[in-house]
C-alpha cells in the first residue's frame, strides 16, 4: 500500500468516527486524530507528529474532493456549483 492510500484510509477512518458520533460529544474523533497522526508520521517527536497531521489533512482533502465529485454527479451539477452550495452551509 502506498502513502496516498494510507492517507486516504486514515481519512475514511476519521470520517467514520465522526459519523458514529451522533451528538458530537465523543472524544473518540480527537483521540483518533492523534493516533492517526502518529501512525502516518515518521516518529514520536513534534516534527513526526506534524508530518502525520499534514498527511491526514492531505487524505481528508483527497476524500473530500472525491465526495464533491460524486455529489455533483448525483445532483447533475458541476463541482464548482456543488462546492458553492456546500459553502452556503457554513456561511
Amino acid at each position: 500500500m502506498d502513502a496516498e492510500q494510507r492517507r486516504e484510509q486514515a481519512a475514511v477512518a476519521l470520517l467514520t468516527a465522526w459519523l458514529d458520533d451522533d451528538d458530537g460529544t465523543s472524544e473518540y474523533s480527537a483521540t483518533l486524530v492523534s493516533e492517526l497522526a502518529v501512525e502516518l508520521g515518521s516518529g514520536d517527536d513534534l516534527s513526526g507528529a506534524l508530518e502525520g497531521v499534514l498527511a491526514l489533512v492531505a487524505g481528508l482533502t483527497s476524500v473530500a474532493g472525491q465526495l464533491l465529485v460524486r455529489s455533483a454527479q448525483g445532483h447533475g451539477t458541476s463541482e464548482e456549483q456543488e462546492l458553492q452550495a456546500v459553502s452556503l452551509l457554513f456561511a
